[in-house]
């Protein structure tokens, strides 16, 4: 295990995607040089905008099309460490192989371009997700990084497409991760480098990608404003989940990367528990106009079926401190607000 510290360079893949531009903003600001990968400069100019006053320790290049073999040959030469962010992430699929090829080949591209070109990589963090973790249940449970969603892997293999998109994706990232970890096993005498997995639940917060459209917004933030917006019916806000605020969870890789102890390890970075009511709830505290209320404390006292233990995240890299449900209300309102989105302009 080594720690890759300031001012090393740290391939971030998928820089333009809404949880690695929070990834790209937090280590160029703890010192380290950024390379990240982007499947368009032109899509992407923002990045170059955003990031300009740290000057040549923020760089950009193309890759195309992550599952092609080869696809990260040159962007993984002469950095130090490397952020796995690119990963398809929606509920939209009809088809498994519409998630599940790119994020696996994604996965293994970049670990075989690592195998034979990175040769001064000392880390991969990978960013995995909970639904890699947990598995859907109607009584409680207790979840931690030893467990894997193998249901939703069963699942797909048994039915296919019928079993649909939510699982279809639930799926994409166990077996994604599945992929490195084993990749890890096979190739260890190859390797000098060690694998950290991050492993966020719904990820909420404010988007740093500009003009951003209502129908662009990613998935998880997504949900934020539709409920905040009055488009979740009363079955659907008494949905419980668990989430954690973007810039938490960008944190956690830059502190995978710098923290020699986290290498070999799965790590749940999470804020806790929530149901969707519980974001009117904090919206009616803060005394936010026009936004509805739902049944106001309908979900207080009712209880959590999927309970994780995340000890990891406190005990290796030091994130004790959960950001209260009601800032991310308050800063998810601002957001949409200085963005003109529909039922929030200023």
């Amino acid at each position: 295990m080594v720690a890759v510290s300031p001012p090393a360079k740290v391939l971030v893949t998928g820089a333009n995607g809404y949880l690695a531009v929070w990834v790209v903003k937090k280590y160029l600001e703890a010192g380290y040089a950024v390379r990240g990968t982007v499947r368009s400069l032109t899509k992407s100019a923002f990045l170059k905008d955003r990031f300009s006053h740290y000057g040549d320790r923020f760089e950009l290049v193309v890759v195309e099309d992550i599952t092609k073999d080869g696809a990260f040959d040159e962007a993984v030469k002469g950095v130090d460490a490397i952020a796995h962010t690119a990963s398809p992430f929606h509920f939209k699929a009809t088809d498994p192989d519409e998630l599940i090829v790119p994020a696996v080949r994604g996965t293994t591209s970049i670990l075989n371009s690592i195998l034979k070109h990175g040769t001064a990589v000392k880390r991969l963090v990978l960013t995995s997700s909970i639904v890699a973790v947990l598995e859907q249940t109607t009584t409680p449970r207790v979840f931690n990084e030893t467990s894997w969603n193998n249901s939703a892997v069963e699942a797909v293999k048994a039915k296919g497409s019928a079993v649909g998109p939510a699982t279809i994706y639930f799926a994409s990232k166990t077996l994604a991760e599945k992929a490195a970890w084993d990749f890890v096993a096979t190739h260890k005498s190859e390797i000098s480098w060690d694998l950290v997995a991050i492993n966020p639940p719904y990820v909420f917060g404010p988007s740093l990608t500009p003009a951003l459209t209502v129908d662009d917004i990613n998935t998880s933030q997504r949900d934020v404003y539709d409920t905040l917006s009055g488009a979740r019916t009363s079955a659907q806000l008494r949905n419980q989940g668990n989430w954690v605020h973007v810039a938490v969870a960008a944190e956690a890789h830059v502190r995978a990367t710098h923290v020699a102890a986290a290498g070999g390890e799965r790590i749940i970075v999470t804020s806790g528990p929530f149901f969707y009511q519980d974001l009117l709830d904090a919206a009616a505290e803060l005394g936010i106009p026009n936004v509805p209320r739902g049944e106001p404390g309908s979900t207080k006292g009712t209880q959590i079926l999927v309970n994780v233990e995340a000890n990891k995240a406190k005990e290796l890299l030091g994130l004790t401190s959960a950001t209260p449900l009601k800032d991310l209300v308050e800063e998810s309102v601002k957001d949409f607000k200085e963005r003109g989105y529909p039922g929030f302009t200023a």
